[in-house]
C-alpha cells in the first residue's frame, strides 16, 4: 500500500497539475484576514494581547481585557437585558459600551452621537446656580455629576433651551429594558477617565460597524456664565469652550 501510494503521487508531481501556484495562492490569500476577524492594525492593538493573521503581517485581531464572568470591563459591550460581553449576539440588543469601571461607579457610553449640537441655544450670558463653577481644569477633572447636573440644565427655568443637556436627558437606545431611559451629558470628570479608555471603547464600537468616538466632547460641567469645559481625548487635555460654539456630543448610562 505504502509502495502504491509513493507511485501516486511521484506521478501527480510529474503531471504538473497537482500543487499549481493558483491553488498556494488561494491558500494564502491577503483577502482572507478580514473575513477571519483580523480587522485591526498593530497601532490599534498597542498594548492590548493581539493576533496576527499569517497571511498578512500588518492586519491585527485585538484582544480585549476583560471577562464577562469577573464583571463588567471597558470595551465590553452593554444589552438591553442588562448583560455586558466581548462578544457579539444576534439575538441580544446592544445598547452601550463600557466605558469605565471602578469600585465606586461604572458607566457605559451610546452607540450613537449628535454632531454639531449647542450648549445653549442663545448668546447670553447667564450662570446657572444649580451647577457648580469650576474656575481650572484641575478642578473640574472631579466633576462626576454627570446626571445632576443634567437634571438641572433641562429643569433650570430660564428662556433659554439647552440642546446639548436635553438631547442626552430624552436619548433612548431601545424602546424598553437597560438603555430605555437614564442617559446623561456626562460630566468633565466622566469624559476625562474616557480618554484612558478610549482605545477598548472604540474596539467594541467597531465590533457593533458603530462610529469611533471623536477627539472631543461636551461636557455638563459650567465654568461661568458664558463658557463650559470639554475634553480632548487626542492630546488629554480639558479646555473651556464658549455655550454657543456648536460641538459633539455622546451621552452616558450608568449600569
Amino acid at each position: 500500500m505504502r509502495k502504491m501510494m509513493k507511485t501516486a503521487i511521484a506521478a501527480l508531481l510529474l503531471s504538473g497539475t497537482a500543487l499549481t501556484p493558483a491553488l498556494a495562492q488561494d491558500c494564502t490569500s491577503p483577502t482572507r484576514c478580514t473575513e477571519l476577524g483580523y480587522t485591526m492594525s498593530k497601532d490599534d492593538c498597542d498594548g492590548i494581547k493581539s493576533l496576527v493573521c499569517p497571511f498578512d503581517s500588518s492586519k491585527y485581531f485585538c484582544v480585549e481585557a476583560g471577562d464577562s464572568a469577573a464583571g463588567p470591563a471597558p470595551g465590553m459591550i452593554l444589552y438591553s437585558d442588562g448583560t455586558v460581553s466581548d462578544s457579539v449576539f444576534s439575538n441580544k440588543t446592544p445598547v452601550g459600551i463600557v466605558a469605565y469601571v471602578d469600585e465606586n461607579r461604572r458607566f457605559a457610553i451610546a452607540l450613537e452621537e449628535s454632531s454639531s449640537l449647542l450648549w445653549w441655544s442663545t448668546p447670553t450670558d447667564e450662570n446657572l446656580s444649580c451647577l457648580t463653577d469650576y474656575s481650572s481644569s484641575s478642578q473640574v477633572q472631579s466633576d462626576f455629576n454627570g446626571a445632576s447636573n443634567t437634571q438641572c440644565i433641562v429643569n433650570y427655568s430660564s428662556s433659554n433651551s439647552y440642546p446639548a443637556a436635553e438631547y442626552c436627558n430624552t436619548y433612548k437606545a431601545v424602546s424598553s429594558g437597560t438603555g430605555s431611559s437614564g442617559w446623561y451629558l456626562p460630566a468633565t470628570g466622566e469624559l476625562y477617565v474616557m480618554k484612558d479608555t478610549r482605545r477598548l471603547i472604540n474596539l467594541g464600537l467597531n465590533k457593533l460597524s458603530k462610529a469611533q468616538l471623536q477627539s472631543g466632547y461636551r461636557s455638563s460641567s459650567e465654568a461661568n456664565n458664558g463658557y463650559t469645559w470639554d475634553v480632548n481625548f487626542s492630546d488629554g487635555g480639558i479646555y473651556t469652550v464658549k455655550k454657543v460654539d456648536r460641538g459633539y456630543v455622546r451621552c452616558i448610562l450608568a449600569f
